[in-house]
């Protein structure tokens, strides 16, 4: 799957975006700086939820309110993508209105996420195919039968090249929570998932630890989403699953480490050879040998260093044969000394 410039799955390289979420709170100014902290924690990118109120609520519920105060204008929209692709960040859009969708494709933004809200909309998972942009789909929240449905709803309208999958859960509506714990957050679903959809499979960190992103990398995730606020001081939505830059960039390093720490192949590397050498034993003589004798398991000895001498495994066929010349004790054997 192509993101930006960067391709993921099959074992390639993870990438870890910091969610910017809500953060700016429509303050654009603070958006503009959520690009660069994000840069600096070491992010391959950003992701902003960007919407029209009018597309999301009632305009008599409370949440229309508070959303529309929250509302970017198209041109700052622009704006923040120039400058989040001036610092190299892959831009990504969790689009909640299908305008903005349309809006941002076009604008520029490199990925889409439908939100974990909107995993049963058709409308939404339609507007994000149309852009002909790669997506994800969220899927905290959903039941495996709704899962099952919006993977099948969205590969009958898009390459499966183009979808990809995230796994993760939602249990912030207590402002007093610290995000999931450690026993809800399931990350065997991710080859599951894999497995299940034949899809590019990430995660959406909501713990508080700087560790999780790594145990998510280390189950096979793809990309993992990660909160990313100003400082601790710093309060809004999300706040309890967020981290700040020093934490976020030390969280980027575990991960980087867990990815560098895969591989299944056993064969010995370079590195190894030298150890080796060294830590390997060989087949020596445990006292004074003449020659003719024949040798029995009571003359040698498997002792260090291994190098230039005959592998233990090879005892079996050495004793009995005879010895063709005189050998000291402690004398590395050879298969030349022996008849």
């Amino acid at each position: 799957m192509k993101v930006g410039s960067k391709i993921i799955g099959d074992g390639r390289q993870p990438l870890m975006i910091a969610e910017e979420g809500q953060a700016n709170q429509g303050n654009f100014d603070m958006a503009i700086n959520m690009c660069e902290l994000a840069a600096k924690s070491g992010a391959d990118g950003i992701e902003f939820q960007l919407f029209f109120a009018k597309d999301m609520y009632i305009p008599d519920d409370k949440g229309y309110a508070i959303y529309k105060k929250r509302e970017l204008a198209i041109s700052q929209i622009k704006e923040l993508i120039d400058i989040a692709h001036s610092y190299s960040l892959i831009f990504q859009v969790a689009g909640l209105s299908p305008e903005v969708i349309e809006k941002c494709a076009t604008l520029g933004a490199d990925v889409f996420i439908v939100n974990a809200t909107d995993l049963t909309n058709p409308i939404i998972i339609d507007a994000v195919v149309e852009t002909g942009k790669p997506f994800f789909l969220a899927t905290l929240m959903g039941s495996m039968e709704e899962i099952d449905w919006a993977v099948d709803y969205a590969l009958k309208k898009s390459s499966s090249s183009n979808i990809g999958i995230l796994h993760g859960q939602h249990v912030m509506s207590s402002d007093k929570g610290n995000g999931v714990p450690v026993d809800l957050l399931q990350l065997d679903c991710i080859q599951d998932f894999k497995s299940r959809y034949g899809l590019v499979t990430g995660f959406v960190d909501h713990t508080d630890t700087k560790y999780t992103p790594a145990l998510a990398v280390s189950k096979g995730a793809d990309l993992i989403t990660k909160h990313l606020f100003p400082d601790k001081s710093w309060r809004g939505p999300d706040w309890s699953v967020c981290l700040d830059p020093e934490d976020w960039h030390t969280a980027r390093e575990i991960f980087q480490y867990a990815f560098d720490a895969q591989g299944s192949s056993k064969e010995i590397s370079q590195a190894e050879l030298k150890d080796r050498s060294l830590h390997r034993r060989s087949i020596y003589t445990n006292k004074f040998l003449q020659s003719g004798d024949i040798l029995s398991d009571k003359d040698i000895v498997m002792l260090r260093p291994g190098l230039g001498g005959i592998d233990p495994r090879e005892v079996s066929n050495l004793i009995g044969r005879t010895i063709n010349k005189d050998l000291g004790k402690y004398h590395q054997l050879k298969m030349i000394d022996i008849s």
